[in-house]
């Protein structure tokens, strides 16, 4: 059972902590009040980036990560799933908390 892209998304989530504790160790009501209103908005993005990669999942038939790459050989994923594909790649943008978001 190789199961690398469930593996890739819990690794990606572990950034959730690390705010977390930077705005509990300041000491302050404020910061970590903050970082809990950054964390909310983070996993709510990541919910989003979970479910577009579930669809490709389904449309792979596999968790492993090289028959993923070996079943877009005929036509890349984005083309056929391009909604989903942008509502990934509008999630990607919003989690690294640029200006817009």
């Amino acid at each position: 059972l190789n199961i690398g892209i469930l593996y890739l998304l819990a690794i990606s989530s572990l950034g959730v902590y690390g705010i977390i504790i930077g705005g509990w160790s300041s000491n302050s009501k404020y910061s970590f009040l903050g970082a809990l209103r950054s964390t909310a908005q983070m996993i709510s993005y990541e919910l989003t980036i979970g479910f577009s990669i579930l669809s490709v999942i389904v449309c792979a038939k596999s968790l492993n990560l090289i028959s993923i790459v070996l079943a877009q050989k005929t036509v890349w994923y984005c083309f056929p799933l391009f909604p989903i594909f942008l509502i990934f790649f509008i999630s990607c943008l919003a989690e690294t908390n640029r200006h817009p978001f």
